[in-house]
């Protein structure tokens, strides 16, 4: 094609100049391509190893002289001690050179390829470039701040592919190593002037197949950014090495989902730092002790969204938290520290930084779902272990304002009971008001913390509540918790734990209108009901008994010690106990005593009544209305009015048995009277008082057919005729009926009421034992007084009338005390019946004189002749001497004298008084046979010489 002749001339004008123009072009070319690299490769090189101060090398340095473009290929910075710190693939820049006359730094894109970065943590914690931190500061010379620079960086693209950062932490309590990569980031118009933003994103995955992605934008006048970040299939077991220098706990396993808009800004007096839209998520996480096998916390899930958080403030809100199937196992250790506060305990306590501001947080929905939660407490001696179930938690706006209160709720199972919770919490101020329900709790899993008051074992029972519990604890006199509802115990027994026996039980014990308070402490209930309860009290063979025991009132194995006072003054700081009513159905007390042999088991059943006006106060009054049955069979009931706390004060009950089995106390009769009971039936009807510690009790007893059987060979029992003493009291009809008072203060150590009975009942006997006419003589004898003996004239056998009524009162006791036998034993005494026997002696003497001296039968002396036949008597007893002669005879002796010196000459025979005292015993018998009707087989005349005197005395048998 021809070239137009325009052209031509232009070409052959400015030929020169486009040859010279060529010329330049390539050579700017050969240059480029060529030469620059050439030159700039060992300078790069050489500045780059000044100023890292580390070997660097470049593979392959490219220019492009048409677009400026550069291109560094195999990059590599060496470590001081050997290997790689940083290698670079690739990297290409391409600047906007023109723009520079326009003070820009200007690129239309960096593209950056397979950057690799090693970090290393030694063990002091420095960075492997730490030294390039490090900048040598002048002694003295003041830090000044930066100008604004009039340069501009704009870059249109910056892309990084393929990078890789290699991170490895020895300064952590266990080496920490970890790589992220590859790493996808872009940046695009990047521009430093004033409110520019830039557009960024990051990708990138660890070794552990972490994802990380942040996309947003960046602002460096002022430095800001805000933007969306999304952490995913975090393995937080890997982080460990850092956990364990936080805390003692030791995360076994979990993976973890962060994702989250944030906001920066960091400027002269603006600084933000804030997080919105914070959705975090938790699979599988459990975190134990380090050493421990089983983990303390299990969360299969936990989520948390809707969450945002000023980082400066500090301050975090949280739309909700939600954790499902979680299960939590706490354990307290002997000296009660626990396995959560020590989990989240720091190894090392840090130090609160100067002007540090508390964390403030709110929760807005707080919700765990379907846990199992272990409570393990190693402090008692017995160990508890119980684990709830199915505990649902939830809370409404939890926060750490100390002021802040919220809602929250509970429920949760414990074995086959559950437990319900609803109201006000103020966690920080440890105050509440909660409405709390409970159905079927079991008992037994928490009595080892019994141990310390009571040594009992609790084999079953169930707890019911369903009222209102506030609790304070402020720092306040008025602290406490107080409580409003009903209340129940059903199905309890609780064991003796030293010989686990049934120590008490009951069906059901429920408390309506109860209203509770412990500060200060006071109880007040409308109605107790307690149905079918059952006690037990067990005296051991030491003398102990099961309840001091349980109650921890002596040292173990001993029995109580003997106090000052029986019954103790109400103390002074007495509880605030009120029940308007205490209903008691179907009861039952049982009384086992060990100390005797065979064990005596004595039961009081079928206990029925109210309590009326229960109360603590020092003046009240209340009413008893119970009965029961003793022994099952025989009607009980108690009746009257008593000061509960002050027995000692004001205490007036009745107490009616009516036919209750003596044989249940053959143990006792045995041990004490040395029989066992054969039969009998026991009436009392009793009324005790006691005013102002004066005891007084009128007991009216009634044995009805009480019988002793065998004799018991008993160490303890009484010497006194026990069986007599019984037959005396006891009537024709089988009946013994008397009265036994009981007197006694109770600041005395002696006086226990069953003592006192059993001493009352011993000093009958011994009356008895000691004179038994007396009490004959006082039923039947009227105003004949001593029964024991009938009196005689001198030398009779007649019976006089005072005789004759002890005879009467005699014959009445035979007939009225059928089991007595009576044995009589005549008596005659030389010294009252010597003398009426000598009379009748001297009688006969003066009889045989006269009828010699008549030459006639005997008769009895006229006393116109008594003084002739008494000379004549004296004569022959007395001869007179012969006189001398011429002396005339003395004359006789008055006839008194004649009379008492032959008295004394008389003899009593030993034959004539035992048959004075045979006649005599003869004829009270033949009164009690024919007169008094007495039953011949029960009467006995007896000689055994023991009676003395002109008496025939009496035996009883």
């Amino acid at each position: 094609m021809p070239i137009p002749a325009s052209l031509s001339a232009f070409f052959r004008r400015w030929r020169r100049l486009i040859l010279v123009l060529a010329g330049v072009y390539a050579l700017w070319i050969l240059v480029g391509f060529f030469l620059i690299p050439a030159l700039a490769k060992p300078r790069i090189e050489r500045a780059a190893t000044q100023a890292l101060k580390r070997p660097t090398t470049v593979a392959r340095l490219r220019f492009n002289p048409f677009t400026f473009g550069v291109t560094v290929e195999g990059l590599r910075v060496a470590e001081r001690g050997g290997g790689d710190w940083i290698t670079l693939r690739r990297a290409y820049v391409n600047p906007y050179v023109w723009r520079l006359l326009r003070h820009t730094v200007g690129f239309a894109i960096i593209e950056v390829d397979g950057l690799t970065v090693r970090t290393v943590l030694d063990p002091e914690g420095r960075l492997n470039f730490q030294d390039l931190l490090e900048e040598e500061e002048k002694p003295g010379a003041p830090a000044q701040e930066a100008s604004p620079s009039a340069w501009i960086l704009d870059v249109r693209r910056f892309q990084l592919q393929d990078g890789r950062v290699e991170f490895l932490d020895r300064s952590a309590s266990a080496p920490f190593h970890s790589e992220l990569g590859p790493i996808a980031f872009r940046l695009d118009n990047l521009r430093t002037e004033v409110g520019h933003r830039s557009g960024v994103s990051l990708e990138a995955w660890t070794e552990t197949k972490e994802h990380v992605a942040w996309k947003g934008d960046l602002g460096f006048q002022p430095f800001a950014s805000k933007g969306t970040l999304l952490l995913e299939n975090l393995s937080l077991p890997k982080y460990r090495p850092y956990e364990q220098e936080q805390v003692s706990s030791e995360i076994r396993s979990g993976t973890g989902m962060v994702r989250t808009q944030y906001r920066f800004e960091w400027s002269k007096g603006h600084h933000v730092a804030e997080l919105s839209g914070l959705d975090l998520s938790v699979k599988d996480l459990k975190i134990a002790e380090r050493g421990v096998a089983e983990p303390v916390i299990e969360l299969p899930s936990l989520e948390v969204k809707e969450g945002k958080a000023d980082l400066l403030a500090p301050s975090v809100e949280l739309g909700s938290i939600t954790a499902e199937q979680g299960v939590l196992r706490v354990q307290a250790t002997k000296d009660g520290a626990l396995n959560l506060v020590r989990l989240l305990t720091p190894p090392k306590p840090k130090e609160k930084k100067k002007d540090e501001k508390p964390l403030q947080l709110l929760i807005r929905d707080l919700a765990l779902k379907g846990f199992r939660v272990g409570w393990e407490d190693l402090g008692p001696a017995r160990p508890v272990k119980v684990e709830a179930t199915d505990v649902n938690l939830g809370w409404k706006n939890l926060s750490l304002d100390p002021k802040a209160s919220s809602q929250a709720s509970l429920e949760l199972k414990l074995g086959a009971g559950s437990l319900k919770a609803e109201g006000t919490l103020s966690p920080f101020k440890t105050a509440g008001d909660l409405q709390l329900k409970a159905e079927g709790v079991e008992l037994a899993p928490w009595d080892p913390y019994l141990d310390t008051a009571l040594d009992l074992r609790i084999a079953s029972g169930k707890l019911g509540a369903d009222g209102r519990v506030r609790f304070a604890f402020e720092g306040r006199k008025t602290d406490g918790v107080t409580y409003r509802g009903a209340a129940s115990v059903q199905a309890l027994e609780a064991r003796d734990a030293a010989l686990n026996e049934p120590f008490v039980r009951w069906k059901s014990l429920r408390l309506t209108g109860a209203d509770i308070h412990t500060a200060p402490m006071s109880v007040a209930v409308q109605t107790v009901d307690w149905t079918e309860p059952e006690g037990r009290l067990v005296m051991q063979p030491d003398g102990s008994t099961n309840v001091a025991r349980a109650l921890r009132l002596a040292p173990e194995g001993k029995p109580p010690a003997v106090t000052a006072a029986v019954v103790p003054a109400t103390p002074a700081a007495a509880p605030d106990l009120g029940i308007e009513k205490l209903a008691i159905t179907g009861g039952r007390l049982s009384f086992i005593d060990r100390s005797v042999q065979p064990n005596a088991a004595l039961v009081l059943s079928d206990l029925e009544g109210s309590y009326l006006g229960l109360s603590g106060r020092p003046d009240a009054v209340s009413k008893v209305d119970f009965k029961g049955r003793a022994g099952g069979l025989a009607p009980i009931t108690i009746t009257g009015h008593a000061m509960p706390l002050r027995h000692d004060l004001d205490t007036d009950v009745a107490l009616r048995i009516q036919g209750a089995d003596l044989t249940d106390f053959t143990p006792y009769t045995g041990k004490y009277l040395g029989y066992t009971v054969q039969k009998g039936k026991l009436v009392v009807d009793a009324r005790l008082r006691i005013d102002h510690r004066n005891l007084k009790s009128e007991n009216a007893v009634k044995l009805d057919q009480f019988y002793l059987g065998d004799k018991v060979p008993s160490p303890d029992a009484t010497g006194l005729p026990v069986k007599l003493g019984l037959a005396i009291l006891r009537d024709r009809k089988g009946v013994i009926a008397f009265d036994l008072p009981i007197e006694g203060n109770l600041d005395d150590p002696d006086v226990k009421y069953g003592k006192l009975v059993w001493k009352a009942i011993f000093n009958l006997l011994g009356k008895i034992a000691a004179s038994p006419f007396t009490l004959i003589g006082k039923l039947f004898g009227g105003d004949a007084g001593d029964l024991s003996s009938v009196a005689f004239a001198p030398g009779s056998s007649a019976l006089d009338a005072a005789a004759t009524a002890k005879l009467q009162g005699l014959a009445k006791a035979l007939q009225e005390r059928p089991e007595l036998r009576l044995e009589a034993e005549g008596a005659a005494d030389e010294g009252q019946d010597g003398g009426a026997l000598r009379k009748v002696s001297l009688e006969a003497l003066l009889r045989r004189a006269r009828a010699q001296g008549l030459k006639a039968e005997e008769a009895p002396v006229p006393p116109a002749e008594r003084e002739r036949w008494l000379k004549a008597a004296y004569d022959t007893a007395f001869p007179a001497p012969k006189p001398p002669k011429g002396e005339k005879p003395a004359p006789p002796p008055p006839p008194a004298e004649m009379e008492q010196r032959l008295l004394g000459v008389q003899k009593v025979d030993p034959a004539e008084l035992a048959q004075l005292a045979d006649a005599r015993a003869k004829a009270v018998l033949a009164w009690l046979l024919d007169t008094g009707k007495a039953d011949p087989a029960r009467i006995f005349q007896v000689r055994t010489g023991q009676a003395k005197g002109a008496v025939v005395a009496f035996t009883l048998k």
